[in-house]
């Protein structure tokens, strides 16, 4: 799907996560721009990928294919990461309402416990997806 609209939908979500990066920047606090961080080095890996994935399907499918599996889980920890920025968000807006303070602070520290743990392996899926292929491919069939 990604190749069929030349990955357009998968760069416009990526806008969208860009500008969450902004709201976090803007943001200013130490765990706001800490997921910013993590978060555009991910959200750039994944456009990597999707420019990858889009120009080289016809020409080189095999390539393209054998990183599958890692795009998909690339792209899902970017969207849930992206996710998990919003909440921090959102949360840092209700602790300072002084809504649920324990609660609001559990979300803020998971969503940077996700950037720290989770975001930050995107740039290695990167590599693995777009710089990988030859070795996926490399046996022959009959060596499984």
């Amino acid at each position: 799907k990604t190749s069929r609209d030349g990955g357009q939908t998968a760069k416009g979500i990526a806008g969208q996560i860009e500008t969450t990066e902004a709201e976090l920047a803007k943001s200013g606090t130490a765990n706001a721009l800490a997921v910013a961080k993590r978060l555009k080095a991910a959200r750039e890996a994944f456009i990597d990928v999707v420019d990858f994935v889009a120009g080289n399907t016809k020409a080189s499918p095999n390539a393209v294919f054998a990183g599958s599996v890692p795009y998909l889980m690339l792209a899902g920890n970017v969207m849930a990461g992206w996710q998990m920025a919003r909440g921090l968000l959102v949360a840092q807006e209700q602790l300072a309402q002084g809504q649920d303070a324990a609660f609001m602070q559990a979300k803020i520290t998971t969503a940077r416990f996700y950037a720290d743990h989770l975001l930050t392996k995107a740039p290695g899926m990167r590599d693995a997806i777009v710089e990988g292929a030859d070795t996926v491919t490399a046996l022959d069939l009959a060596s499984f």
